[in-house]
């Protein structure tokens, strides 16, 4: 049999149910993965609570991320076999076919390596960490040697992994963050400074560090703040948006845009997982790197198993977490 959770009306960690159902049957071009670990994320949290970019359709499934073991594989498989360690991709429905399970039935084209050097709580929040910030910094370079970045929500998994990026590939990094409570860790993790918005100076802040203004802005709250982060641009810069952890209205700054000609952007990674050539190249680029440990994913200190995800979605979101929150199967 196989663990799923469900859930069956939007809401709070309490809604999910971990329910029992038969495995899927595999058709052709299909894998079942016999799950090690899944990774948790906001935009799972706003799925679950109805605010995200997707509905749901309830009894509904959740889960983006994960890394297991494949169990078995349909006809026309091709590459992978039986016994091999996999990630799996994002899922085409999450409501549908959403990670949170002891097995997932997913198609062949969902699946890529598993990096051999992590363990599967670092292996399962490997990929979308890193692939989210692939577009802006590799193929739009905005990581190169000597430029200043701004990472808010600094101690996000995704934000951790684009500051070990710009650090690997010689930008500086600015994180922002609320509070001193995770400080040391942040030093630790290796960003150049350190801003506190509870200061209330968010602008002059940077400034100090970064006085001509920084090179691009990759922002995961949106809300009132980013007409600080605007003004701390240098002329020509960017601010790319790839969430809104600030659930508020975020004001469009024109005069600051108009004042120092910067640019803001959105994205989101499934841009790239659609493109079949990026998404390879960007295997390529970080597959090695993973293995090497050259870039280590960071996995939040705390574990759940999945009978617990209620309360690892209650960590998350409490915001006491240091990286990505992953959950034992």
């Amino acid at each position: 049999m196989n663990r799923v959770v469900k859930f069956s009306e939007y809401g709070g960690p309490d809604v999910l149910r971990p329910e029992t159902d038969s495995p899927v049957d595999l058709a052709a071009g299909d894998v079942r993965v016999r799950m090690s670990a899944i990774a948790l994320n906001r935009a799972n949290s706003m799925f679950r609570e109805g605010t995200y970019l997707s509905e749901a359709t309830f009894p509904s499934r959740i889960g983006t991320e994960g890394v297991g073991i494949i169990d078995a594989v349909g006809a026309n498989v091709a590459g992978w076999q039986v016994g091999k360690r996999v990630n799996l991709l994002p899922p085409a429905n999450e409501s549908l076919s959403g990670y949170a399970a002891d097995f997932n039935t997913v198609p062949q084209d969902r699946l890529l390596p598993a990096p051999t050097g992590l363990n599967d709580r670092q292996a399962a929040t490997a990929w979308v960490p890193f692939l989210t910030i692939y577009h802006l910094f590799v193929e739009r370079n905005w990581a190169a040697e000597g430029r200043w970045i701004v990472l808010p929500a600094a101690s996000s998994s995704v934000a951790l992994a684009a500051n070990s990026l710009a650090r690997h590939l010689g930008a500086k990094t600015i994180g922002i963050t609320r509070t001193r409570n995770k400080q040391g860790a942040l030093e630790a993790a290796g960003y150049d400074a350190l801003v506190f918005s509870e200061d209330k100076r968010i602008a002059n802040d940077i400034k100090q560090f970064a006085p001509d203004g920084v090179d691009f802005v990759f922002d995961p709250v949106g809300g009132p703040a980013l007409a600080d982060l605007v003004t701390s641009v240098k002329r020509g810069g960017e601010i790319n948006v790839y969430g809104a952890l600030n659930p508020g209205v975020t004001p469009l700054p024109i005069f600051a845009l108009m004042n120092n000609g910067a640019t803001i952007s959105c994205y989101t990674v499934f841009e790239l997982m659609n493109d079949s050539e990026r998404l390879n190249a960007a295997v390529d680029f970080f597959l090695p790197l993973f293995d090497s440990g050259e870039l280590v994913p960071v996995a939040d200190e705390r574990e759940f198993s999945l009978d617990q995800i209620g309360d690892a979605f209650r960590h998350m979101e409490s915001n006491t977490q240091f990286g990505k929150v992953t959950v034992t199967v």
